[in-house]
């Protein structure tokens, strides 16, 4: 009998390392435009369990994005709640307490007004995202998103803080859909899968997970080792093969 293969991609771990072993693709792109991701996935299965036949790939992002700090618009016609919030950020604190009065409300309105274009550029950014999830489901059979849990950007350094709940989700699937799989393949370094994986394991399922190489042959560092030591197997994806598979050349 064909062995059934599901392939559990983590989003935002698996950009990451796109990002980190193809120096040439830059991160704003979000994803490479040109990958031939099914192939890649088809490829994938056939490495970790070769005749299987893959179910689907289920490839979890976040679905909303959350800002910090929030609804500035709605604190500007309260001065004293604004510049409370707006000193959260020592530069400001410190740029704000040597004001008063109408050069006070001037430059918190300065500040307001830069941070929502910030806020504005990133939502735009964001559903930019979303449009290339829903592109390459479309193009590509058998590869669905799975959204869940938020993403926080801090307007104040223009940085995000870690995601919540799509690791969950990820797990809470694996254990969900044993039933579907006879092979889960997991795309991800994140020990926080081992207790899911020590599940569906003793519901006799195969665990193999993914992990790769440099151009050089070191694997990627990261979380993997405890992911590793649970899983049945640890499939190590040499540089050529995935470059040759995304199209972004090789460089490194």
């Amino acid at each position: 009998m064909t062995k059934r293969a599901c392939i559990f991609v983590d989003g935002e771990n698996f950009r990451h390392t796109i990002v980190e072993l193809f120096t040439q693709f830059e991160r704003s792109q979000y994803l490479p435009q040109r990958a031939r991701w099914g192939d890649l996935f088809e490829w994938l299965v056939q490495q970790a369990s070769p005749g299987a036949e893959r179910v689907r790939t289920y490839w979890y992002v976040i679905q909303w994005l959350d800002f910090f700090p929030y609804k500035l618009r709605k604190l500007q016609s309260d001065s004293h709640k604004l510049q409370k919030v707006l000193s959260r950020h020592p530069p400001y604190k410190s740029e704000l307490s040597k004001l008063q009065g109408l050069d006070l409300s001037r430059r918190m309105s300065e500040i307001v007004e830069g941070l929502e274009e910030t806020r504005q550029a990133m939502q735009e950014r964001f559903s930019g995202w979303i449009r290339i999830q829903d592109g390459i489901s479309l193009r590509h059979p058998r590869i669905e998103f799975r959204r869940s849990g938020a993403i926080c950007l801090n307007l104040f350094r223009n940085s995000f803080g870690p995601e919540k709940a799509v690791d969950v989700k990820l797990a809470t699937d694996l254990i969900i859909l044993r039933h579907i799989y006879d092979v889960a393949i997991i795309v991800s370094g994140d020990q926080d899968y081992v207790p899911a994986v020590q599940v569906v394991k003793n519901e006799g399922k195969t665990v193999v997970n993914v992990v790769f190489k440099t151009r050089g042959g070191r694997l990627l560092p990261g979380g993997a080792r405890r992911l590793n030591q649970e899983t049945d197997a640890s499939l190590e994806i040499p540089y050529g093969d995935f470059a040759r598979f995304l199209e972004v050349g090789a460089e490194r």
